[in-house]
């Protein structure tokens, strides 16, 4: 059987930074447009995007740009860089239009939403770990699959204190008036 298998622990392995990520994209040795994270050191190679993921992340573009404060900015994509060894890229976050993105922290972010399908696991495991550590305080991850959003707030460096299941209206924390229907996601 092929399965893949993983070095020991305590074998020794190096750690990158972001910088040496860039001179990999620099020297052809990674693709520019590859989908990946570094967590903790370590290259994540992301998975591709499915239609449905595609799809209910154009729906949240659509209705976020209509409803959201003319001081934000919406990021797509965007890079998150968050230590020296550790930047990922959210599906979408809004934040201040005054702060350059490769300025931001976790602290300036008004909202920060994850589409999920096959990442479901690791946006609500290893990514909340991440973001509440950085004190994004209104995390959402929509699960495109289950047809409901799981909503984090009140970051720690545990995890988020408050976690809770929607199934309703998405209603963002710091920004009063930011109503999304959840449902009215899924309809396409």
């Amino acid at each position: 059987m092929n399965a893949p298998v993983r070095p020991p622990l305590d074998l020794p392995h190096r750690l990158f930074t972001t910088e040496d990520v860039f001179r990999m994209v620099q020297a052809g040795v990674l693709a520019e447009n590859e989908n990946i994270e570094l967590i903790d050191g370590e290259i994540v190679v992301m998975a591709t995007k499915k239609n449905a993921h595609e799809i209910t992340k154009s729906a949240l573009i659509e209705r976020l740009a209509r409803t959201m404060p003319g001081d934000l900015r919406l990021g797509v994509e965007t890079t998150l860089y968050l230590t020296e060894r550790l930047f990922v890229e959210p599906d979408l976050m809004l934040y201040p239009r005054r702060i350059k993105p490769e300025e931001l922290t976790g602290e300036h972010i008004a909202l920060l939403i994850e589409v999920a399908d096959e990442s479901r696991a690791y946006d609500l495991g290893v990514k909340a770990g991440i973001y509440a550590q950085h004190g994004v305080a209104d995390y959402w991850v929509v699960d495109v699959l289950a047809k409901r959003a799981v909503v984090h707030r009140r970051p720690s460096d545990d995890g988020y204190r408050s976690i809770e299941v929607v199934e309703g209206d998405l209603e963002a924390l710091l920004l009063p008036g930011l109503k999304i229907a959840l449902a009215s996601l899924f309809e396409a």
